[in-house]
């Protein structure tokens, strides 16, 4: 069965409240993994911890927690991210590094801790979430987003040529135009215009996102390393 790997594998999933997340839970759990989840929005599963991804002493906690129980980690997925659309103009300070807190640095530290147990088991594999907004700018969305989405992807280079040498791989997905609830605040206009822009001609899906970085953590991708997938409908190639 493809993806049978996954069994007993242990998963640790970022922003699992979201629709990607909650997608990536669901898939992840089909193959048998065990799978970690944590969000600062709560929710009723097993394995959920709570907290602030964006403070590294909760980082340090979550980790610390799934090796006591597990004594590894062997998939990392950095999903969780935040996307305010303020115009660049009037963006302030808090909010760039809020912004930048939560969606680069909890992916660099976060990464960094799980990096560590990885070097001592000589293998894993790490996906992060990118998104189109930075590799194009952001128009529709903040500056701030796209600009820390940018930074995922070069970090995402950096721990792919760190890890390659103890067997760790390190990806990245770059999502398009994605049905979730980010785009709640979207008007039908809006969402007209982000549908003519997409040569199939709709939303992606969270599943869509998922069942890519599946392949990313398994054996398929096995040489695989520090690339970034888009995932868009063919809306940037």
């Amino acid at each position: 069965m493809v993806f049978s790997e996954f069994e007993k594998k242990v998963v640790l999933i970022t922003g699992a409240a979201g629709g990607i997340g909650r997608a990536l839970c669901d898939k992840f759990s089909e193959y048998n993994a065990i799978v970690y989840q944590t969000d600062i929005t709560k929710i009723n599963h097993p394995n959920f911890i709570q907290g602030d991804i964006s403070d590294q002493e909760f980082i340090n906690y979550l980790v610390n927690q799934i090796i006591e129980k597990e004594s590894r980690i062997d998939i990392l997925v950095n999903n969780a991210g935040i996307c305010p659309r303020t115009a660049l103009l009037d963006i302030t300070y808090d909010e760039w590094r809020k912004v930048m807190d939560v969606n680069l640095t909890s992916t660099f530290y976060l990464s960094q801790a799980v990096f560590k147990i990885m070097i001592k088991n000589r293998s894993g594999a790490i996906v992060n979430l990118a998104s189109v907004a930075g590799q194009v700018g952001g128009i529709t969305v903040g500056a701030h987003y796209s600009a820390s989405k940018a930074g995922i992807e070069c970090l995402t280079k950096s721990f792919a040529k760190s890890g390659a040498q103890y067997g760790i791989r390190v990806n990245a997905v770059a999502p398009g135009v994605i049905d979730t609830a980010i785009h709640k605040e979207s008007t039908p206009e809006q969402i007209r215009q982000y549908i003519q822009s997409i040569p199939l001609g709709r939303m992606g899906t969270p599943e869509e996102v998922a069942n890519i970085i599946l392949v990313l953590a398994s054996d398929l991708a096995s040489y695989l390393t520090g690339i970034t997938i888009g995932i868009n409908g063919g809306q940037r190639m």
